[in-house]
């Protein structure tokens, strides 16, 4: 079985991570050695390198722009300080309920709890044009998870 350009740079960055917790890339230089457009990594990294698979991907463009990936720990307690950092940029609606289900696999939450989040948080709710709500989303989060962390010590 052939394996496809987007496994194959699964395995790379895979195999970066395993000694370490995080590593930094330069989106250019991996489409430039395996060969395929930037958007290609992009894939990989929204569709592979996830809050629900235990990952958070930072990403800086520009001349001097990295792709930071890191490996999120089982510890709760960075679980919880790693989801804070990532609270201090905007969240899309996507990205924000797979963190909220991250805490519920982790019992930080409950299922009904979950659900309570996830519908303050919904577009529907918010009803902003979307670069607001991701703000507000991430700012309730960021409470959530401050509040997790007072009750969690």
């Amino acid at each position: 079985m052939n394996k496809s350009v987007s496994d194959i740079i699964e395995e790379f960055i895979m195999s970066s991570l395993d000694d370490d917790s995080f590593i930094e890339l330069s989106r250019n230089d991996l489409a430039k050695f395996f060969a395929c457009v930037p958007s290609q990594i992009n894939y990989v990294l929204n569709t592979r390198f996830t809050i629900n698979r235990g990952f958070v991907v930072e990403s800086q463009r520009g001349g001097a722009g990295y792709i930071k990936v890191s490996r999120l720990k089982d510890n709760d307690d960075n679980f919880l300080k790693s989801a804070l950092d990532l609270c201090n940029q905007p969240l899309n609606l996507t990205d924000a309920n797979q963190l909220i289900n991250q805490m519920m696999d982790r019992n930080l939450l409950s299922k009904n709890e979950c659900e309570l989040i996830k519908t303050t948080i919904s577009a529907k709710a918010l009803n902003n044009p979307i670069n607001i709500d991701n703000t507000i989303r991430s700012n309730i989060l960021k409470q959530v998870i401050i509040k997790l962390m007072q009750n969690h010590k």
